[in-house]
Protein backbone atom coordinates (compact mmCIF):
# COMPACT_ATOMS: atom_id res chain seq x y z
CA UNK A 1 0.00 0.00 0.00
CA UNK A 2 1.29 3.65 -0.67
CA UNK A 3 2.72 5.28 2.59
CA UNK A 4 -0.41 5.80 4.75
CA UNK A 5 -3.02 8.08 3.42
CA UNK A 6 -4.06 11.18 4.75
CA UNK A 7 -5.78 11.48 8.06
CA UNK A 8 -9.64 11.86 7.48
CA UNK A 9 -11.87 14.50 9.63
CA UNK A 10 -14.36 12.86 11.15
CA UNK A 11 -17.59 12.11 9.27
CA UNK A 12 -20.02 15.01 9.44
CA UNK A 13 -23.69 13.67 10.76
CA UNK A 14 -26.59 14.12 8.68
CA UNK A 15 -29.86 15.20 10.65
CA UNK A 16 -32.20 11.95 10.33
CA UNK A 17 -29.81 9.49 9.32
CA UNK A 18 -28.69 6.81 11.64
CA UNK A 19 -26.19 3.84 10.94
CA UNK A 20 -25.95 0.38 12.96
CA UNK A 21 -23.05 -2.40 12.50
CA UNK A 22 -23.22 -6.10 13.83
CA UNK A 23 -20.96 -9.28 13.85
CA UNK A 24 -22.71 -11.96 12.07
CA UNK A 25 -19.38 -14.31 11.16
CA UNK A 26 -19.44 -13.71 7.43
CA UNK A 27 -16.01 -12.09 7.28
CA UNK A 28 -13.13 -14.30 8.44
CA UNK A 29 -11.80 -13.32 12.46
CA UNK A 30 -8.88 -10.89 12.44
CA UNK A 31 -6.76 -11.41 15.57
CA UNK A 32 -8.71 -9.59 17.78
CA UNK A 33 -11.74 -11.79 17.04
CA UNK A 34 -14.82 -11.55 14.99
CA UNK A 35 -15.77 -8.33 12.92
CA UNK A 36 -18.48 -6.31 12.35
CA UNK A 37 -19.90 -7.62 8.85
CA UNK A 38 -23.32 -5.97 8.46
CA UNK A 39 -24.72 -2.55 8.40
CA UNK A 40 -27.34 -0.47 7.98
CA UNK A 41 -28.20 3.08 7.29
CA UNK A 42 -31.58 4.57 8.17
CA UNK A 43 -33.91 7.70 7.56
CA UNK A 44 -36.24 8.68 10.60
CA UNK A 45 -37.81 10.12 7.10
CA UNK A 46 -38.91 8.96 3.32
CA UNK A 47 -35.88 9.64 1.18
CA UNK A 48 -35.73 10.47 -2.10
CA UNK A 49 -32.82 8.30 -4.04
CA UNK A 50 -30.47 7.37 -6.43
CA UNK A 51 -28.50 4.63 -7.65
CA UNK A 52 -25.60 3.78 -10.09
CA UNK A 53 -24.71 0.54 -11.18
CA UNK A 54 -22.09 -2.00 -12.38
CA UNK A 55 -21.94 -2.68 -16.08
CA UNK A 56 -21.06 -6.19 -15.45
CA UNK A 57 -23.38 -8.65 -17.21
CA UNK A 58 -23.10 -11.23 -14.25
CA UNK A 59 -24.89 -8.40 -12.21
CA UNK A 60 -25.81 -9.92 -8.31
CA UNK A 61 -29.33 -9.81 -7.50
CA UNK A 62 -28.79 -7.20 -4.81
CA UNK A 63 -27.63 -4.89 -7.93
CA UNK A 64 -30.92 -6.32 -10.39
CA UNK A 65 -33.44 -5.56 -7.44
CA UNK A 66 -31.69 -2.23 -6.22
CA UNK A 67 -32.07 -1.05 -10.14
CA UNK A 68 -35.21 -2.01 -9.95
CA UNK A 69 -36.33 -0.22 -7.16
CA UNK A 70 -34.48 3.29 -7.98
CA UNK A 71 -37.15 2.89 -10.93
CA UNK A 72 -39.82 2.05 -9.86
CA UNK A 73 -40.29 3.84 -6.14
CA UNK A 74 -37.29 6.00 -4.76
CA UNK A 75 -38.80 8.34 -3.19
CA UNK A 76 -39.85 6.33 -0.39
CA UNK A 77 -36.39 4.81 0.50
CA UNK A 78 -35.74 4.60 4.60
CA UNK A 79 -32.43 2.40 4.10
CA UNK A 80 -29.94 0.48 2.82
CA UNK A 81 -28.68 -3.11 4.50
CA UNK A 82 -25.40 -4.27 3.22
CA UNK A 83 -23.37 -6.76 4.29
CA UNK A 84 -19.59 -8.20 3.43
CA UNK A 85 -17.65 -11.32 3.59
CA UNK A 86 -20.23 -12.84 1.13
CA UNK A 87 -21.42 -11.29 -2.77
CA UNK A 88 -24.78 -13.26 -2.70
CA UNK A 89 -23.22 -13.50 -6.50
CA UNK A 90 -23.03 -16.58 -9.10
CA UNK A 91 -24.87 -19.13 -7.07
CA UNK A 92 -27.85 -19.89 -8.83
CA UNK A 93 -31.86 -20.09 -8.86
CA UNK A 94 -30.71 -19.40 -4.38
CA UNK A 95 -29.46 -15.88 -5.40
CA UNK A 96 -32.55 -13.87 -5.63
CA UNK A 97 -34.59 -15.40 -2.72
CA UNK A 98 -31.33 -15.19 -0.11
CA UNK A 99 -31.21 -11.25 -1.70
CA UNK A 100 -34.99 -10.55 -0.92
CA UNK A 101 -34.54 -12.26 2.41
CA UNK A 102 -31.91 -9.79 3.00
CA UNK A 103 -34.10 -6.80 2.45
CA UNK A 104 -36.96 -8.51 4.31
CA UNK A 105 -35.17 -9.10 7.50
CA UNK A 106 -33.60 -5.62 7.17
CA UNK A 107 -37.59 -3.78 6.77
CA UNK A 108 -38.97 -6.08 9.41
CA UNK A 109 -36.39 -4.95 11.95
CA UNK A 110 -36.48 -1.35 11.56
CA UNK A 111 -40.14 -1.64 11.03
CA UNK A 112 -40.29 -0.48 7.26
CA UNK A 113 -41.52 -2.35 4.06
CA UNK A 114 -39.53 -4.34 1.80
CA UNK A 115 -39.47 -1.77 -0.76
CA UNK A 116 -38.14 0.91 1.07
CA UNK A 117 -34.49 -0.99 2.01
CA UNK A 118 -32.00 -1.30 -0.54
CA UNK A 119 -29.37 -3.37 -0.60
CA UNK A 120 -25.68 -4.40 -1.59
CA UNK A 121 -23.64 -7.50 -0.63
CA UNK A 122 -19.75 -7.79 -1.43
CA UNK A 123 -17.26 -10.66 -0.50
CA UNK A 124 -16.39 -13.50 -2.34
CA UNK A 125 -18.86 -14.80 -5.57
CA UNK A 126 -19.95 -18.20 -6.23
CA UNK A 127 -20.67 -18.89 -2.38
CA UNK A 128 -23.59 -20.15 -1.12
CA UNK A 129 -24.84 -16.82 0.79
CA UNK A 130 -25.35 -17.69 4.84
CA UNK A 131 -28.94 -15.94 5.20
CA UNK A 132 -29.72 -17.62 8.77
CA UNK A 133 -26.27 -16.02 10.07
CA UNK A 134 -26.57 -12.25 8.75
CA UNK A 135 -30.75 -12.44 9.65
CA UNK A 136 -30.17 -13.29 13.25
CA UNK A 137 -27.84 -10.17 13.14
CA UNK A 138 -30.14 -7.96 11.95
CA UNK A 139 -31.77 -6.82 15.35
CA UNK A 140 -28.14 -5.54 16.40
CA UNK A 141 -27.63 -3.44 13.77
CA UNK A 142 -30.98 -1.83 14.39
CA UNK A 143 -30.11 -1.41 18.13
CA UNK A 144 -27.20 0.13 17.21
CA UNK A 145 -28.09 2.68 15.55
CA UNK A 146 -26.63 5.90 16.18
CA UNK A 147 -26.07 9.38 14.00
CA UNK A 148 -21.99 9.26 14.25
CA UNK A 149 -22.06 5.72 13.19
CA UNK A 150 -20.49 6.38 9.71
CA UNK A 151 -16.95 5.23 10.36
CA UNK A 152 -18.39 1.91 12.18
CA UNK A 153 -20.01 0.95 9.00
CA UNK A 154 -16.97 2.00 6.77
CA UNK A 155 -15.19 -0.40 8.45
CA UNK A 156 -18.11 -2.94 8.48
CA UNK A 157 -18.09 -3.15 4.98
CA UNK A 158 -14.65 -4.00 4.15
CA UNK A 159 -13.26 -6.61 2.64
CA UNK A 160 -9.72 -6.58 1.71
CA UNK A 161 -9.10 -2.53 2.61
CA UNK A 162 -6.55 -2.23 4.89
CA UNK A 163 -8.89 1.08 5.95
CA UNK A 164 -11.90 1.95 6.59
CA UNK A 165 -12.98 5.06 4.05
CA UNK A 166 -15.40 8.33 4.23
CA UNK A 167 -15.96 11.79 3.80
CA UNK A 168 -17.74 14.77 3.93
CA UNK A 169 -18.41 17.85 2.43
CA UNK A 170 -21.10 20.85 3.23
CA UNK A 171 -22.74 22.58 0.94
CA UNK A 172 -24.37 25.98 2.14
CA UNK A 173 -26.35 24.90 5.28
CA UNK A 174 -26.61 21.33 3.94
CA UNK A 175 -24.20 18.40 4.75
CA UNK A 176 -22.97 15.72 2.33
CA UNK A 177 -21.17 12.65 3.86
CA UNK A 178 -20.38 9.08 2.47
CA UNK A 179 -18.59 5.79 3.17
CA UNK A 180 -16.93 3.44 1.02
CA UNK A 181 -14.99 -0.17 0.48
CA UNK A 182 -13.01 -1.18 -2.47
CA UNK A 183 -9.12 -2.34 -2.98
CA UNK A 184 -9.23 -4.86 -5.77
CA UNK A 185 -11.21 -5.44 -9.21
CA UNK A 186 -11.21 -2.05 -9.84
CA UNK A 187 -11.96 -0.75 -12.91
CA UNK A 188 -15.02 1.02 -14.32
CA UNK A 189 -17.87 0.55 -14.91
CA UNK A 190 -17.30 0.60 -12.04
CA UNK A 191 -15.16 -1.78 -9.42
CA UNK A 192 -15.67 -4.05 -6.56
CA UNK A 193 -16.44 -0.98 -4.75
CA UNK A 194 -19.62 -0.24 -2.43
CA UNK A 195 -20.46 3.83 -1.45
CA UNK A 196 -23.57 4.77 0.02
CA UNK A 197 -23.84 8.92 0.83
CA UNK A 198 -26.66 10.47 2.46
CA UNK A 199 -27.61 14.28 2.61
CA UNK A 200 -30.17 16.55 3.89
CA UNK A 201 -30.54 18.93 0.88
CA UNK A 202 -34.10 19.23 -0.32
CA UNK A 203 -33.53 16.96 -4.11
CA UNK A 204 -36.26 14.62 -5.32
CA UNK A 205 -34.95 11.47 -7.25
CA UNK A 206 -34.91 13.57 -10.90
CA UNK A 207 -32.44 15.65 -9.59
CA UNK A 208 -30.40 13.79 -7.56
CA UNK A 209 -29.66 10.70 -10.74
CA UNK A 210 -28.15 12.45 -12.95
CA UNK A 211 -25.83 14.24 -10.81
CA UNK A 212 -24.90 10.96 -9.37
CA UNK A 213 -24.70 9.43 -12.83
CA UNK A 214 -22.24 12.39 -13.81
CA UNK A 215 -20.49 12.48 -10.18
CA UNK A 216 -19.74 8.87 -10.87
CA UNK A 217 -18.40 9.01 -14.47
CA UNK A 218 -15.31 11.53 -13.12
CA UNK A 219 -15.01 9.60 -9.97
CA UNK A 220 -15.55 6.16 -9.37
CA UNK A 221 -15.98 5.05 -13.12
CA UNK A 222 -12.19 6.99 -13.13
CA UNK A 223 -10.16 4.76 -11.44
CA UNK A 224 -8.54 1.19 -12.04
CA UNK A 225 -6.55 -1.11 -9.92
CA UNK A 226 -6.66 -4.50 -11.85
CA UNK A 227 -8.50 -4.02 -14.69
CA UNK A 228 -11.49 -5.86 -13.35
CA UNK A 229 -14.71 -4.77 -12.88
CA UNK A 230 -16.87 -6.73 -10.61
CA UNK A 231 -20.85 -8.22 -10.24
CA UNK A 232 -21.58 -6.33 -7.20
CA UNK A 233 -20.68 -2.80 -7.76
CA UNK A 234 -23.06 -0.04 -6.10
CA UNK A 235 -23.29 3.67 -5.18
CA UNK A 236 -26.42 5.09 -3.31
CA UNK A 237 -27.05 8.60 -2.72
CA UNK A 238 -30.68 9.12 -0.40
CA UNK A 239 -31.84 12.56 0.50
CA UNK A 240 -33.26 13.12 3.62
CA UNK A 241 -34.35 17.06 2.77
CA UNK A 242 -37.80 16.58 1.91
CA UNK A 243 -38.79 14.45 4.69
CA UNK A 244 -37.51 17.80 6.97
CA UNK A 245 -39.08 20.04 5.49
CA UNK A 246 -36.02 21.65 4.28
CA UNK A 247 -36.54 24.91 1.97
CA UNK A 248 -35.98 24.47 -1.44
CA UNK A 249 -32.25 24.48 -2.73
CA UNK A 250 -31.69 26.89 -5.23
CA UNK A 251 -28.10 26.40 -6.23
CA UNK A 252 -28.05 22.55 -7.46
CA UNK A 253 -24.85 23.60 -8.97
CA UNK A 254 -22.73 24.21 -6.03
CA UNK A 255 -24.52 20.91 -4.75
CA UNK A 256 -23.07 18.39 -7.50
CA UNK A 257 -19.89 20.40 -7.09
CA UNK A 258 -19.53 19.02 -3.74
CA UNK A 259 -21.09 15.67 -4.49
CA UNK A 260 -18.69 15.57 -7.31
CA UNK A 261 -15.65 16.49 -5.28
CA UNK A 262 -16.83 14.04 -2.10
CA UNK A 263 -16.80 11.16 -4.82
CA UNK A 264 -13.62 12.35 -5.92
CA UNK A 265 -11.93 11.66 -2.57
CA UNK A 266 -14.03 8.27 -1.82
CA UNK A 267 -12.49 7.12 -5.13
CA UNK A 268 -8.83 8.20 -4.42
CA UNK A 269 -8.63 6.64 -1.21
CA UNK A 270 -9.39 3.27 -3.34
CA UNK A 271 -6.83 3.40 -5.21
CA UNK A 272 -4.60 4.38 -2.32
CA UNK A 273 -5.89 1.28 -0.76
CA UNK A 274 -5.44 -0.83 -4.10
CA UNK A 275 -4.08 -4.51 -3.17
CA UNK A 276 -0.32 -4.78 -3.32
CA UNK A 277 -0.27 -0.82 -4.97
CA UNK A 278 2.88 0.67 -3.55
CA UNK A 279 2.29 3.88 -6.16
CA UNK A 280 -0.41 6.55 -6.38
CA UNK A 281 -0.26 7.26 -10.04
CA UNK A 282 -2.47 10.41 -11.84
CA UNK A 283 -3.40 10.29 -15.40
CA UNK A 284 -4.07 13.50 -16.94
CA UNK A 285 -5.10 13.10 -20.48
CA UNK A 286 -5.71 16.54 -22.52
CA UNK A 287 -5.68 17.99 -26.05
CA UNK A 288 -8.77 15.20 -27.01
CA UNK A 289 -11.55 15.86 -29.29
CA UNK A 290 -14.27 15.23 -26.68
CA UNK A 291 -13.81 13.65 -22.78
CA UNK A 292 -15.07 10.21 -23.88
CA UNK A 293 -12.09 9.87 -25.88
CA UNK A 294 -9.96 11.25 -23.21
CA UNK A 295 -11.44 9.47 -20.20
CA UNK A 296 -10.90 6.15 -22.89
CA UNK A 297 -6.85 6.96 -23.53
CA UNK A 298 -6.29 7.70 -19.92
CA UNK A 299 -8.35 3.87 -18.62
CA UNK A 300 -6.02 1.98 -21.71
CA UNK A 301 -3.19 3.32 -19.79
CA UNK A 302 -4.38 2.53 -16.46
CA UNK A 303 -5.06 -0.96 -17.14
CA UNK A 304 -2.21 -2.04 -19.35
CA UNK A 305 -0.32 -4.58 -16.88
CA UNK A 306 3.10 -3.42 -18.27
CA UNK A 307 2.50 -0.19 -18.15
CA UNK A 308 2.19 -1.06 -14.35
CA UNK A 309 4.44 -3.05 -13.82
CA UNK A 310 6.48 -0.09 -15.10
CA UNK A 311 5.70 1.98 -12.28
CA UNK A 312 6.23 -1.01 -10.08
CA UNK A 313 9.98 -1.37 -10.94
CA UNK A 314 10.27 2.88 -11.01
CA UNK A 315 10.81 2.00 -14.66
CA UNK A 316 10.32 5.63 -16.94
CA UNK A 317 9.72 3.05 -20.03
CA UNK A 318 7.78 5.55 -21.94
CA UNK A 319 7.64 2.99 -24.81
CA UNK A 320 4.88 1.08 -22.85
CA UNK A 321 2.61 4.27 -21.81
CA UNK A 322 2.97 4.75 -25.90
CA UNK A 323 1.74 1.42 -26.71
CA UNK A 324 -0.98 1.66 -24.55
CA UNK A 325 -2.03 5.03 -26.11
CA UNK A 326 -2.22 3.39 -29.26
CA UNK A 327 -4.43 0.43 -28.54
CA UNK A 328 -6.50 2.72 -26.62
CA UNK A 329 -8.74 2.44 -29.55
CA UNK A 330 -8.97 6.22 -30.18
CA UNK A 331 -7.93 7.90 -33.39
CA UNK A 332 -4.48 9.44 -32.64
CA UNK A 333 -1.66 11.10 -34.65
CA UNK A 334 1.41 9.88 -33.08
CA UNK A 335 3.12 13.50 -34.43
CA UNK A 336 0.73 14.97 -32.15
CA UNK A 337 1.70 13.52 -29.17
CA UNK A 338 3.88 15.24 -25.54
CA UNK A 339 4.34 13.40 -22.72
CA UNK A 340 5.30 14.53 -19.45
CA UNK A 341 6.18 12.71 -15.74
CA UNK A 342 4.98 15.50 -13.43
CA UNK A 343 7.80 18.23 -14.49
CA UNK A 344 9.48 16.08 -16.57
CA UNK A 345 9.07 16.39 -20.21
CA UNK A 346 9.73 12.83 -22.61
CA UNK A 347 8.03 13.38 -25.64
CA UNK A 348 7.03 16.48 -27.50
CA UNK A 349 4.80 16.76 -30.68
CA UNK A 350 6.15 13.45 -31.10
CA UNK A 351 9.58 13.72 -30.75
CA UNK A 352 12.05 12.67 -27.75
CA UNK A 353 12.29 15.81 -26.31
CA UNK A 354 16.33 16.73 -26.49
CA UNK A 355 17.14 17.65 -23.40
CA UNK A 356 15.28 14.43 -21.76
CA UNK A 357 17.55 12.20 -19.81
CA UNK A 358 16.32 8.71 -19.10
CA UNK A 359 17.62 9.67 -15.30
CA UNK A 360 15.34 12.41 -14.69
CA UNK A 361 12.28 10.03 -15.80
CA UNK A 362 13.65 7.18 -13.31
CA UNK A 363 13.66 9.68 -10.62
CA UNK A 364 10.08 10.95 -11.12
CA UNK A 365 8.59 7.04 -11.49
CA UNK A 366 10.46 5.92 -7.88
CA UNK A 367 8.11 8.51 -6.19
CA UNK A 368 5.27 7.33 -4.33
CA UNK A 369 2.86 9.71 -6.19
CA UNK A 370 3.39 11.16 -9.57
CA UNK A 371 1.39 12.30 -13.04
CA UNK A 372 1.54 11.51 -15.99
CA UNK A 373 0.37 13.71 -18.93
CA UNK A 374 -0.77 13.03 -22.15
CA UNK A 375 -1.40 15.64 -24.47
CA UNK A 376 -2.98 14.03 -27.76
CA UNK A 377 -2.93 17.29 -29.98
CA UNK A 378 -6.22 16.84 -30.96
CA UNK A 379 -8.92 18.85 -29.45
CA UNK A 380 -9.55 20.80 -26.35
CA UNK A 381 -11.35 18.15 -24.06
CA UNK A 382 -9.28 16.19 -20.98
CA UNK A 383 -9.93 13.88 -18.03
CA UNK A 384 -8.15 12.35 -15.11
CA UNK A 385 -7.94 8.79 -14.31
CA UNK A 386 -6.31 7.51 -11.12
CA UNK A 387 -4.31 3.98 -10.72
CA UNK A 388 -1.39 2.21 -9.08
CA UNK A 389 0.86 0.07 -9.84
CA UNK A 390 0.82 -3.70 -10.33
CA UNK A 391 3.59 -6.00 -7.57
CA UNK A 392 3.75 -9.10 -6.24
CA UNK A 393 1.70 -8.14 -3.24
CA UNK A 394 -1.16 -7.98 -5.69
CA UNK A 395 -0.40 -11.47 -6.96
CA UNK A 396 -0.10 -13.07 -3.03
CA UNK A 397 -3.43 -11.25 -1.94
CA UNK A 398 -5.69 -12.80 -4.37
CA UNK A 399 -3.88 -16.13 -4.93
CA UNK A 400 -4.99 -16.57 -0.48
CA UNK A 401 -8.30 -14.65 -0.89
CA UNK A 402 -10.36 -17.89 -0.32
CA UNK A 403 -7.42 -19.28 1.91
Amino acid sequence: MVAAPPQLDPPRDIPGIRLGVASCGVKSPDMKGRRNDLMLLFSDVDCHAAGVFTQNKMRAACVSLGEATIKTSPQRIRGIVANSGNANAGVGAMEQQWARDLIESAAVAAGVQPEQILSASTGVIGTPFPITRISAGMQQTVEALSSDGWEQAANAIRTTDTFAKWTSRSTGEYTITGICKGSGMIHPNMATMLAFIATDAPLDHGQLQPMLKRAVERSFNAISVDGDTSTNDTVYLLASGLGLDCPPLEDTDAFESALTDLCIELAKLIVHDGEGVSKFVTIEVTGARSEGEARQVGRAIAVSPLVKTAFAGSDANWGRILMAVGNSGVDIDPACISLKADDVTILADGNLHPDYRDGDGMAVFARDEFTLHAYLGLGSSSATIWTGDLTHEYIRINAEYRS
